[in-house]
C-alpha cells in the first residue's frame, strides 16, 4: 500500500517543462510535415512517426515523474529511469536548490533560488534527483510529509 504524500507537487517543474517540450516537438513535427505539403496520411508514415516519437515519449514520461512510498520501498521516477530504494537504508532526506541542465548547473540564478530538488542519504552517500524539481512553497509541505512518512530527519543543503 502506498503512503499518501502529496507527490504531484514533487517534480511539478520537470513535468511542466517535459510536457511543454514534448508536446511542442510533436506539434512542430506535425505542422512541419503538413506545411511541407504532406497529405494528412503522411503523418502516420514511418519517417514522420520516427520524428514525432521522441516528443511523445518525453511527454508521456513527464507525466510519471514523482515520488511514492510503497511498503518498504521509496520509488523516485525520474526522466530516464525509476529508482527504488529500501526505506530502511534512507538515513536522511535532503533538499537543495536546483542545479542542473536547465540552468547550466548554476546556483544563483532564478531557478537556483526558486526551485528545490529532493535528495536522499543512504550509507553516507548523498544522491539528488533533478527530476524532482518543485517550487519552494511545494518543497516546504512535501519534504516534511515525505520525511515523516520515511521516519527520517530533513536537512536543507546550501
Amino acid at each position: 500500500m502506498a503512503t499518501p504524500v502529496p507527490s504531484r507537487a514533487v517534480g511539478r517543474v520537470s513535468r511542466a517543462i517535459g510536457l511543454s517540450l514534448g508536446l511542442g516537438w510533436v506539434s512542430l513535427g506535425s505542422v512541419g510535415a503538413l506545411a511541407a505539403g504532406a497529405e494528412m496520411i503522411a503523418l502516420i508514415q514511418l519517417p514522420t512517426l520516427l520524428f514525432i516519437l521522441p516528443g511523445l515519449i518525453l511527454a508521456l514520461r513527464a507525466t510519471m515523474i514523482g515520488v511514492k512510498i510503497q511498503g518498504s520501498t521509496l520509488r523516485i521516477v525520474s526522466w530516464w529511469r525509476t529508482y527504488r530504494v529500501n526505506t530502511d537504508l534512507v538515513t536522511e532526506l535532503l533538499v537543495r536548490h536546483y542545479s542542473g541542465y536547465l540552468n547550466r548547473w548554476a546556483d544563483g540564478d532564478v531557478m537556483g533560488r526558486h526551485v528545490k530538488v529532493l535528495g536522499i542519504e543512504t550509507g553516507g552517500r548523498d544522491r539528488f534527483f533533478p527530476a524532482t524539481a518543485m517550487s519552494n512553497a511545494a518543497a516546504e509541505t512535501v519534504i516534511r510529509d515525505v520525511g515523516r512518512a520515511l521516519g527520517v530527519p530533513v536537512e536543507y543543503v546550501p
